[in-house]
């Protein structure tokens, strides 16, 4: 026997099976289009619902250590805050924020939201990378001396007319 036909034996199957396999899966209706794709990833703006949270939704979760829903900082810097991870008893609670890249001066506003969604504002400047320190509730006027048990969320921004939101944390007191 000649060499050819072993030679055809051996390729014949593999390549058989690799047309039908060509066959079946470019034989079939495509894929969505680039708009049906961006349909379904972008949010429909006639759904009515924003893009991005407002600051006055964040609340702050204990068991992650952050706020919800996520919203990101319209204010140019490196933003980092501080507050106290364990519970606060008697002592205030010192609440921070600085900008780690800062070169300037930033005026900003803090506002507590108490677990009885009460709302108390103070203001602070960060001053290059230095911190903006406030203690709760001394430095919040008309917070009430002995915070209520349960979990605040702090959320930082830009006291000018724009209300740029910078940043947030939170503490628990108990």
């Amino acid at each position: 026997m000649s060499p050819l036909p072993s030679l055809l034996r051996r390729a014949l199957p593999p390549a058989a099976l690799a047309g039908t396999l060509l066959l079946t899966a470019c034989g079939g209706p495509s894929g969505p289009s680039q708009s049906e794709l961006e349909a379904m990833i972008a949010p429909d703006a006639s759904a009515g619902s924003s893009a991005e949270p407002e600051p006055a939704e964040l609340r702050f979760d204990p068991e992650t250590v952050a706020c919800a829903p996520l919203l990101y900082s319209d204010e140019p810097g490196a933003w980092e805050t501080s507050a106290p991870r364990s519970k606060v008893s008697d002592a205030p609670a010192e609440v921070g924020l600085r900008d780690t890249e800062g070169s300037g001066e930033v005026p900003l506003t803090a506002e507590v939201l108490t677990p009885d969604e009460e709302r108390f504002t103070a203001q602070a400047t960060a001053s290059g990378g230095d911190w903006a320190r406030l203690d709760y509730p001394a430095d919040f006027e008309g917070a009430p001396e002995k915070p209520a048990k349960g979990t605040y969320t702090v959320v930082w921004t830009t006291p000018d007319a724009s209300g740029a939101f910078v940043s947030c944390d939170g503490f628990r007191v108990g």
